[in-house]
């Protein structure tokens, strides 16, 4: 019991929930390994989720999920930790992924979301939404002792005052866990459309080819922001595209 209060009362939960740059034009040919379209999307969010076999974790059941206008709306009122999550058995992994593909936007930004600073330095790193994604199952030292050792992973998010051209990392999990921010200029209410050459971005990063893909995830963390407007933030997503 002592071990499951301390470890949820620590940022790297979002890391824990979830496992258990370059813009560049892709080719209308490209073939298509995985996607997620919302725009078809209706209906009962979690059952929607559960027969693609995504998982509900933390408290993402309570940050007032629907789909409203061809797209998923993350709405939390409370300062929590929400995730989407998709884990893949190894015969499911995704082999020769090397692009990605979101359409997104966010509506209000987490006050009190602060990823300055140097990372030996702890942050209060947060955002309104990001998609992660985890390569291989070959795990790595988390640097605390309470957070599992983890896969790599590059967690993409939407942020306000972050950088476009700078590599973020979390509070844990340095040694294969890397944050960027793309496109990241603080608008709302308008969708971004975030590409990345996925395979040079894992090089870039890690030094070494890309290894296949694990795991999936849609997470929002605003844990210890401020509320306005009577929510800590509201973001959406229409279209999640792997080729």
């Amino acid at each position: 019991m002592l071990r499951t209060s301390l470890i949820r009362r620590f940022q790297p939960k979002i890391i824990i929930a979830l496992y258990g740059f370059l813009f560049i034009t892709f080719s209308v040919q490209a073939e298509t390994i995985y996607e997620l379209d919302f725009s078809v999307a209706s209906g009962d969010v979690k059952k929607w989720f559960e027969t693609i076999h995504w998982e509900f974790r933390e408290d993402i059941a309570e940050m007032n999920l629907r789909f409203e206008e061809g797209k998923l709306v993350i709405e939390p009122t409370q300062d929590e930790l929400g995730v989407l999550m998709r884990e893949f058995d190894k015969k499911d992994y995704l082999h020769g992924v090397t692009k990605l593909r979101i359409e997104w936007g966010v509506d209000q930004y987490p006050p009190g979301a602060d990823w300055s600073g140097p990372k030996d330095k702890s942050r209060n790193t947060r955002e309104a939404i990001s998609f992660m994604v985890f390569f291989g199952d070959t795990k790595l030292d988390s640097g605390f002792f309470f957070a599992p050792n983890l896969p790599y992973f590059i967690s993409f998010f939407l942020g306000k005052d972050e950088k476009p051209d700078q590599v973020y990392f979390g509070n844990y999990w340095q040694k294969g866990g890397r944050y960027l921010c793309i496109p990241c200029d603080g608008s709302t209410g308008k969708t971004f459309v975030t590409e990345i050459d996925l395979s040079a971005k894992f090089f870039e990063l890690f030094g070494k080819q890309q290894l296949p893909i694990t795991a999936l995830g849609i997470a929002v963390d605003v844990q210890k922001t401020e509320k306005v407007n009577g929510r800590h933030s509201k973001a959406f997503i229409k279209r999640v595209e792997l080729f």
